[in-house]
């Protein structure tokens, strides 16, 4: 690690909410200068949004205005996709070229609390470790997933707010935006972290505030885009990690629901099959990639949702 231990923060837009943007960003620079307060460190934060909406979210007004907030020692960008993105492309576009240590990978809605940099830095000090990632814990709905609470291991981790060395991002050549639009690409990319013999770790004291739109029950009220695009990357995991038995299940149920979303997934992926454009299978052994009960979980649960 160079000396300054300077962070990329970097998230991908789609028809976001400006003032839910601005308490985001504003959440990011207080974490910085608190962080820095009492570690020292990060000493260099360049926060990067990457636009995949339809028209820009930003006018030059609102750029410079976010500018304007950056104390000393944070800089701001703003890059106008002018294409649909997804998650997996838009940020290896915004991690292209990355001069920082770190990246921190987040969702745009999420709230940094202060000391947020200071807690998942810490772990990459232990050079005895090997550690290739650090994830915060979200709240207030943490995600169930395990991890080992004296090690803080675990399979993978969360896109919506997690830290990696650039060197590691740039080995693995990003995210595989060819694989996965959206979800699962952080599943994917924990997983081929693991494989190089790095850790990927969970960090409880390094916390972020990550809304999640429920019903009156408490429920998952998934839209039909996030239906369908986590159905078609639960059909890409199965593939690409060498699970045929799932993947087989899984196209067999999604082919046969009446969720005309399942169905279309299925329906892309068994084009792609035919057409020869999936990627390259890997970990043949099963020893990497953990498959769980139902579509979508990739990793020992602690607690029900």
């Amino acid at each position: 690690m160079s000396k300054d231990h300077s962070i990329q923060a970097q998230t991908v837009l789609y028809h976001n909410d400006m003032k839910m943007l601005l308490r985001a960003f504003e959440s990011l620079i207080n974490s910085f200068q608190m962080s820095k307060a009492e570690g020292g460190l990060p000493a260099r934060l360049c926060i990067r949004y990457g636009d995949a909406s339809s028209k820009p979210l930003f006018s030059d007004v609102d750029v410079q205005g976010f500018t304007d907030l950056c104390p000393e020692g944070v800089d701001f960008s703003y890059i106008y996709f002018d294409e649909n993105t997804g998650t997996a492309r838009g940020h290896n576009l915004l991690a292209k070229g990355a001069d920082a240590d770190f990246l921190f990978l987040m969702n745009p809605d999420v709230i940094a609390t202060p000391l947020l940099f200071r807690y998942l830095l810490t772990p990459f000090f232990d050079t005895t470790r090997n550690i290739g990632q650090v994830e915060a814990r979200q709240t207030p709905i943490e995600h169930p997933k395990y991890y080992d609470l004296a090690t803080g291991e675990t399979p993978w981790a969360s896109g919506a707010g997690s830290l990696l060395k650039t060197s590691v991002f740039q080995e693995l050549g990003g995210y595989d935006e060819r694989g996965f639009f959206m979800y699962c690409d952080d599943v994917d990319l924990s997983g081929r972290i693991r494989m190089l013999g790095k850790k990927v770790i969970y960090q409880p004291e390094a916390v972020i505030y990550h809304a999640k739109r429920l019903s009156n029950r408490a429920d998952w009220q998934p839209t039909s885009a996030e239906e369908y695009y986590s159905a078609e990357a639960g059909l890409m995991m199965a593939y690409k990690w060498s699970n045929t038995r799932r993947f087989h299940d899984l196209m067999h149920s999604f082919s046969k629901s009446d969720n005309k979303d399942l169905i279309r997934a299925a329906e892309t992926i068994a084009e792609r099959v035919k057409d020869k454009s999936m990627p390259k299978q890997i970990d043949p052994g099963n020893k990497i990639a953990v498959f769980f009960g139902g579509e979508g979980v990739y990793a020992p649960h602690r607690f029900s949702l």
